[in-house]
């Protein structure tokens, strides 16, 4: 029996990960003429500052997730100023603040934009709406969860191997991010630590795929 996946793409690399990696999956579900429809046992999460996701540029390579898919955590017009006054109506992050703090005059772009490749502004955002994030992650999880789920994945099972499934479904969670820029560095921590404390049948099956700053050198 396949095993459940919910794979979380942080920031714009984890993003274009998913798309790649979803493109792959319905390749090989074609070639074994599995169905034209990733099961919902198999659920892919995309997380970023922008409202809309980006990577345009890759459309022609891979299709956009759909919006389901996809949590934008910044909306037009919210700039870090504000963010950051969410944050100080909070007290109970005030110690959780201390040391790093960003000051919002520095930021060089549109924080709708992206976090402009620094860490502690994608960690801001992650902090400011880390209800949000749990929310949606705990959807995604909900759908895993559904005896629907372990029935499309084994409906696939049988296709490609030509067997009955046997026993439960196991439940991974695989969490892809860069180390090198803002949003998916920034939230990579707080997004392990709710997967870690969300009751799921992952356990401990929590995996990370990091890209080090040094695969960019060529970009």
């Amino acid at each position: 029996m396949y095993a459940r996946f919910l794979f979380v793409g942080l920031g714009g690399s984890g993003g274009k990960t998913l798309r790649f990696l979803k493109r792959e999956i319905l390749h090989w579900m074609e070639i074994h003429d599995a169905g034209h429809s990733i099961p919902a046992g198999w659920q892919f999460l995309h997380i970023d500052t922008p409202p809309t996701a980006d990577g345009q540029e890759i459309d022609h390579l891979a299709d956009p997730l759909p919006a389901d898919e996809y949590l934008g955590l910044i909306n037009q017009g919210v700039d870090l100023a504000a963010v950051q006054n969410m944050l100080d109506g909070n007290k109970s992050f005030h110690s959780e603040l201390q040391t790093w703090r960003v000051d919002p005059s520095g930021m060089p772009v549109p924080l709708a934009m992206g976090a402009g490749q620094f860490r502690a502004v994608g960690q801001t955002v992650a902090m400011a709406y880390s209800s949000k994030i749990t929310e949606k992650l705990e959807r995604a999880v909900s759908r895993m969860s559904m005896e629907q789920s372990q029935a499309e994945i084994g409906e696939v099972y049988s296709k490609v191997t030509g067997e009955a499934p046997a026993g439960e479904s196991n439940m991974y969670i695989v969490v892809v991010s860069s180390l090198a820029g803002g949003t998916g560095a920034g939230l990579l921590n707080i997004v392990c630590d709710t997967l870690r404390a969300m009751d799921t049948d992952a356990d401990q099956n929590i995996f990370g795929i990091l890209y080090t700053p040094e695969v960019f050198n060529s970009i």
